[in-house]
């Protein structure tokens, strides 16, 4: 009997790891895309349903069951966490600016994403050791990336570009599929740091699959040719060596302080990074163009002048670039259609002002104070690595939302350090 029990055990844990890759897979965006695209050809003869709500329906069938199972493991005290209440309160927040958006009708099903995604988030962070989330991440991108190549040497419709030869594979665009290859390249370094049993068998096999995890990563951001990932993976790089310094001399010299050096660094990559875009950007204001990045100035100027218009309430959460009345301000060069921002940071500020962006900050605040705290700094280097990640990137592109694997890891590397997880043996999955 205790054999039979032990073995439904191990099949569950298998089962749900299995559900965990494939819902981080699934929020890659491609793979939901692709399996809808035969229906999106049948829109002229059947135009109901219409796409978004086949997508909408289908991230959340997938989704729902993280948020179940999230709440029957909220940890005990895990309300009095800050990083939860300021959480709370940013979702609570952008709820709220539904009842005023200027399109309330997208902004709703928008914020229902946005809550199912944050809740996978916080699912991983719970449900899961480091070491094993790592793993899932590793395989999740790793799925990506090799129906990816599948697609590019079969030569799948839109899987490359016909004019410029860059690779697209499963995502329609190189710019999300990217950050599929510079993830999995992070999950790489994720599970060689987290993994214990390098002498035996099995981490003989964990090392070759990281190893041809890791060409095949490079090789798929080589060839996308995107800008943002490369550099969103070097600002990473740089903000974690900076990190490591600045711990290293708060625990020598302001021990009480150390738990705080992963913020400051965020802070101060922050700064360095504003710095740098608006030199770039040849202009004193943090709307001025910036032809580097594809004429995002352009997109950037809109969305600027357009919090300035509602800046303490915003225009509802996602709803300002899908209204009428947000391009009647403001000054608006239409270089190409679009209905995004490109800057996660702008979303924010546009979908609920000041006090979005408020609570945002301090969820990150306390989220990287508590990646300070890691008993392991093997531990925490993957967690700082995926946030810094996922913060630079959202400076080029709208990585704030829901259904979004880089919204979902974001907020999994800032809970997933959290002192109040079950520590009970059999609570995580090893």
């Amino acid at each position: 009997m205790q054999m039979s029990r032990w073995s439904m055990q191990q099949l569950w844990r298998a089962a749900e790891t299995a559900y965990a890759i494939t819902v981080l897979f699934s929020l890659t965006q491609g793979p939901v895309y692709r399996l809808w695209s035969e229906s999106s050809s049948s829109l002229v003869t059947s135009p109901q349903p219409s796409m978004p709500h086949i997508y909408f329906a289908t991230f959340v069938a997938l989704q729902l069951p993280a948020a179940m199972m999230l709440f029957q493991r909220i940890p005990t005290g895990w309300f009095r966490d800050r990083r939860i209440q300021a959480l709370l309160a940013l979702l609570a927040w952008l709820g709220c600016s539904v009842m005023w958006s200027t399109l309330a009708r997208f902004s709703l099903p928008e914020y229902g994403s946005l809550t199912f995604t944050t809740s996978v988030g916080l699912y991983l962070a719970v449900s899961f050791t480091p070491s094993a989330l790592w793993r899932i991440v590793a395989v999740a991108m790793s799925l990506g990336l090799v129906v990816s190549l599948m697609a590019v040497l079969r030569q799948w419709e839109f899987s490359r570009s016909i004019d410029e030869d860059y690779w697209i594979g499963i995502y329609f665009n190189r710019n999300s599929l990217a950050p599929v290859a510079a993830v999995a390249l992070l999950a790489v370094v994720g599970v060689t740091l987290t993994n214990t049993s390098w002498k035996n068998a099995k981490g003989a096999v964990v090392l070759m699959a990281t190893t041809v995890l890791a060409v095949l990563a490079g090789v798929t951001l080589w060839r996308a040719e995107s800008r943002t990932s490369p550099l969103a993976l070097g600002v990473a790089i740089g903000a974690l060596g900076g990190w490591v310094v600045l711990r290293f001399l708060l625990v020598r010299f302001a021990s009480k302080t150390s738990r705080y050096a992963a913020a400051i660094t965020i802070v101060l990559t922050s700064i360095v990074m504003f710095m740098v875009l608006r030199w770039i950007g040849g202009s004193a204001t943090v709307s001025g163009e910036t032809a580097t990045f594809n004429s995002r100035g352009a997109l950037w100027s809109l969305s600027w002048t357009g919090f300035l218009e509602k800046p303490f309430h915003g225009w509802g959460w996602m709803s300002a670039w899908h209204t009428p009345q947000f391009f009647k301000q403001g000054t608006w060069w239409a270089v190409f259609d679009t209905t995004w921002s490109h800057n996660g940071y702008h979303d924010l500020l546009l979908g609920g002002g000041v006090l979005a962006a408020a609570f945002f900050t301090v969820v990150l605040w306390f989220g990287l104070r508590a990646i300070g705290t890691h008993a392991s700094l093997n531990e925490g280097i993957p967690s700082f690595l995926i946030v810094a990640f996922v913060l630079a990137a959202a400076t080029q592109e709208s990585f704030f939302i829901g259904t979004h694997f880089l919204w979902a890891l974001l907020i999994a590397g800032l809970f997933l350090s959290s002192p109040s997880r079950r520590a009970i043996d059999g609570d995580l999955v090893q």
